[in-house]
């Protein structure tokens, strides 16, 4: 029994789905051009042979007996009017017509009647009206035929640009699949091997916790073991998504989270770091609450990073402010710092990973905080934004809003 394709295997297959049908619309593409270019050329082509050959016929024509293959021939003289057998009646009265009207200059008109379409030259040659008649017919049964043959050669054509679409297709996206494969092996291994240490390490902070209290001690030494135990359990949420997110099978457990209540969260953790730092730290929101669809983790992670980023930029002295308002369907977390600013060259730059923006003092920075922020905006269908700021810099976390814990305002 074949077993349903999971994971990276049906991304190779979705791409190659999408390179074949890219390699077949371009082909599509390219042959609609050649069967136009070629239907001109050929259109243009006949027409000008018939031409050509009815002048010919009008020039050189001394019987009525003797056309042209595929011709007939109408000449009025003295003694009257004579036509090569087998002309159509029913364009005798439209010939008529068009030998009163003819001169020293050959003219070339097309008629159509019931019967099909006729090519008519009609001239003055030694004082004598000659008309060369052709039966179009045959052009366009040619014309046909080289249609049917192209729309033939263009479905082989699509059909084999499809076939090595996907075989360039799953080319190229298996190596990418490959290690994408390796890199969601190491983030499980990784976060199942961080799984225990935390868990013993939320075991052993609850147990001082308690100690604490028994043995008397003071309410900021059993706040700092109560916000050990906290934020081992925030880097469990932290592992949990990690393990999520590797598990191609599924896709993100999305939950209304109040970002009012993230920003309160961030600025009570971070405050330690704010306070060593020298750097005041406040937050404010416009509304009780404002829910956006999302992972509680990963919208913390962000925010964490983007405070984070916030301080450790900061002069000693300086304020590092938290704000969340509701904006036409959107949520936004705003961080501002007092700091030196960003310059707008360098504003995509400090979104890759890797940008530390130059030296910092403290604590060693790999230049992955706003990346982080900027990579789970994305995920979550929002963006992050570097808003405009007299002082400092200021980003924005924004994601769409959803009518949870009240109505909406805007």
């Amino acid at each position: 029994m074949t077993g349903r394709p999971i994971g990276d295997e049906v991304l190779v297959r979705r791409a190659a789905r999408g390179v074949a049908v890219q390699a077949a619309a371009l082909v599509a593409v390219a042959m609609l051009l050649l069967m136009g270019l070629v239907t001109v050329v050929v259109v243009r082509g006949q027409t000008g042979a018939a031409d050509d050959l009815l002048r010919s016929a009008v020039a050189t024509a001394d019987d009525v007996g003797d056309p042209p293959a595929g011709t007939w021939l109408v000449m009025t003289g003295p003694s009257g009017t004579t036509s090569s057998p087998g002309l159509p009646e029913e364009l005798l009265p439209e010939l008529a017509a068009l030998r009163a009207r003819a001169t020293g200059q050959v003219r070339l008109i097309t008629v159509e009647n019931d019967d099909g379409e006729y090519r008519v030259a009609s001239g003055l040659v030694d004082g004598k009206r000659v008309q060369a008649v052709l039966n179009l017919e045959t052009a366009h049964k040619e014309r046909a035929r080289l249609l049917q043959a192209m729309v033939l050669a263009a479905g082989l054509g699509l059909l084999l640009a499809g076939l090595l679409g996907v075989l360039i297709g799953r080319r190229a996206v298996r190596p990418l699949a490959q290690a994408l494969t390796l890199q969601r092996a190491f983030v499980a291994d990784a976060g199942h091997e961080l799984r225990t240490p935390l868990t013993l390490l939320s075991t052993r902070a609850q147990v001082l916790g308690r100690a604490l209290r028994r043995s008397g001690a003071s309410d900021d030494i059993v706040g700092d073991a109560d916000g050990v135990v906290e934020d081992t359990r925030r880097l469990a949420g932290v592992v949990d998504d990690l393990l999520a997110a590797a598990d191609p099978r599924g896709a993100d457990n999305h939950e209304p989270v109040d970002l009012v209540r993230i920003a309160r969260d961030v600025a009570d953790a971070a405050g330690a770091h704010a306070e060593q730092a020298g750097v005041r730290l406040h937050w404010a929101a416009a509304d009780d609450a404002a829910h956006a669809l999302g992972s509680p983790s990963a919208i913390r992670r962000a925010t964490i990073a983007l405070v984070d980023n916030a301080i450790d930029h900061t002069p000693s002295g300086g304020e590092v402010r938290i704000a969340v308002r509701r904006q036409r369907g959107e949520v936004i977390l705003a961080v501002s710092d007092t700091g030196p600013g960003i310059g707008p060259e360098a504003a995509q730059r400090v979104l890759r990973r890797f940008d530390s923006s130059g030296h910092r003092a403290g604590r060693r920075h790999y230049g992955l905080g706003l990346a982080l922020a900027h990579d789970v905006a994305n995920r979550l269908g929002g963006q992050l934004r570097l808003a405009p700021s007299e002082t400092g810099a200021t980003f924005e976390l924004v994601l769409p809003l959803i009518a949870e814990g009240g109505p909406r305002k805007d």
